[in-house]
C-alpha cells in the first residue's frame, strides 16, 4: 500500500509543481508587461523612448557614406512608432560625380511576443538629383516587411535585420526591391 502511494506521488508531483509556475514569468526576449504609472495616466515616459539607426560606408573610386538616426516611442509594450532622417554622401571618381542625398522617414514596428521577429512599415522620402543631373527629385517609398531581432539585455534595446518591399516602386524610386537593412534600437 505504501509503495502505491509513493508511486502515485512520484508520478503526479511534476504536474503539481508545473501547475504552480507563474504564468507571467520572464522568457528570454520578452518585453516588460507591467504597466507603469505613465501608461496608466497617459503621460510621456522617457523609459519608452528608443534611439538608434544605421551607418554605412565604402571608400575607394566609389565613396559612399550614410548615416540614418532614428527616434522611436513604445506606444504599447509591443508597438513602436518613430521618425528618422537620412544623409548620404556619394562620390564616383570614375564618372567625376558627387552628390548629397537627404531623406526622412516615419515608421512603425510591431515586436511579436515570445519570438524574435518583428513587422515593419515605413513611409520614406528621399531627395536626390535625377539621373541626368538636371533637377532634384523627391522619391516617396512605402516599405512593408519584417525581420529578425536580437534582444540586448532585458530592456527595450535590440539589433534587427529587415527585409522590406517598396509597394510604391517607380522609375524614380531610390531603393530597389527588396531592401535589406540592419540597425540598432537602444531603449533609454
Amino acid at each position: 500500500m505504501l509503495k502505491r502511494i509513493l508511486l502515485i506521488l512520484l508520478v503526479t508531483s511534476p504536474f503539481i509543481t508545473f501547475a504552480q509556475a507563474d504564468e507571467d514569468s520572464y522568457v528570454y526576449g520578452d518585453t516588460p508587461e507591467t504597466k507603469t504609472d505613465s501608461e496608466k495616466t497617459g503621460k510621456f515616459d522617457w523609459k519608452r523612448v528608443t534611439v538608434g539607426g544605421g551607418l554605412g560606408a565604402t571608400f575607394g573610386d566609389l565613396t559612399y557614406f550614410e548615416i540614418s538616426p532614428t527616434v522611436g516611442y513604445y506606444l504599447t509594450d509591443q508597438f513602436l512608432a518613430g521618425i528618422g532622417a537620412t544623409y548620404i554622401y556619394y562620390s564616383d571618381n570614375i564618372y567625376k560625380y558627387k552628390t548629397n542625398i537627404y531623406g526622412g522617414t516615419i515608421f512603425t514596428q510591431y515586436l511579436f511576443k515570445d519570438v524574435p521577429i518583428l513587422a515593419h512599415a515605413e513611409t520614406n522620402l528621399m531627395n536626390y538629383f535625377s539621373w541626368d543631373r538636371q533637377a532634384r527629385i523627391n522619391a516617396i517609398g512605402v516599405f512593408v516587411g519584417g525581420g529578425l531581432k536580437q534582444q540586448l539585455g532585458d530592456g527595450r534595446s535590440y539589433l534587427s535585420i529587415l527585409i522590406l518591399w517598396d509597394v510604391n516602386e517607380s522609375k524614380d524610386s531610390f531603393y530597389p526591391n527588396p531592401i535589406i537593412r540592419g540597425g540598432i534600437s537602444i531603449g533609454l
